[in-house]
C-alpha cells in the first residue's frame, strides 16, 4: 500500500520527515507542487501551519508517496494531533494534476492571522520541534494517538519550561533585504 501526500508544513523539512519515517527519504521521493484554493497560515497558539480555503491563493509544497503501509501509519500517527486527512489535487511543476491527501485541520482548530513560512519556522522553532517530535514518535507502536497526545502535551510544556521549545508561537521576522 502506498499513499500520495501533499506536504505543506513541517513535513517539508527533511529532518522532520526522516524522523517521522525513521529513515532517510529516498532521493527524488519529494516533488515540488502547488495546491490551488488555499493559503498557509500559522495555527493559533502553536508554530505549525494549517491550510485555509482561499479560491484566489495557492500553496507551494511537496508531493511524497509512501513506500509502505508502515510509512503511512507513521505519517498518520504524527499528523493525528489537530489534523484530519482530506483529498486534494496538487499540480506538479510540469502541469500534471495528481490525486493526493493532505492533513487538514480538525473542526474547531483555528488559524492565526500570520502566514506560515518554512524557512522562518525553521530559524525559530525547528530544534525544539524536532525534540518534541522525537519524544512523540517514540510513542509510535507503543500507544494509540489518544494516549500519545498526553505525552505530546506534557513534553511540550516541559520543553517550553526548559527553554528548548519556544512558548511564543510567532515566527521569526522576515529577513530584511
Amino acid at each position: 500500500m502506498s499513499t500520495r501526500y501533499f506536504f505543506f508544513g513541517t513535513l517539508m523539512d527533511l529532518d522532520v520527515l526522516n524522523l517521522v519515517l525513521e529513515r532517510p527519504a529516498a532521493p527524488g521521493a519529494l516533488a515540488p507542487a502547488r495546491l490551488p484554493g488555499y493559503r498557509r497560515m500559522r495555527i493559533l497558539r502553536d508554530s505549525f501551519p494549517i491550510l485555509v480555503e482561499d479560491p484566489s491563493a495557492a500553496v507551494d509544497g511537496l508531493v511524497f508517496t509512501t513506500a509502505s503501509a508502515e510509512e503511512d501509519a507513521r505519517i498518520l500517527f504524527f499528523e493525528d494531533y489537530d489534523y484530519d486527512m482530506a483529498p486534494c489535487r496538487p499540480v506538479l511543476r510540469d502541469g500534471r494534476v495528481l490525486e493526493a491527501t493532505f492533513c487538514g485541520a480538525e473542526a474547531g482548530v483555528q488559524a492565526s492571522d500570520e502566514p506560515w513560512d518554512l524557512e522562518r519556522w525553521a530559524a525559530r522553532h525547528k530544534p525544539g520541534f524536532l525534540e518534541l517530535s522525537r519524544i512523540y514518535m517514540a510513542c509510535y507502536g507503543r500507544m494509540t494517538t489518544d494516549e500519545a497526545e498526553s505525552v505530546w502535551v506534557e513534553a511540550r510544556e516541559r520543553l517550553r519550561a526548559e527553554g528548548v521549545l519556544l512558548s511564543t508561537p510567532d515566527l521569526a521576522p522576515a529577513a530584511e533585504g
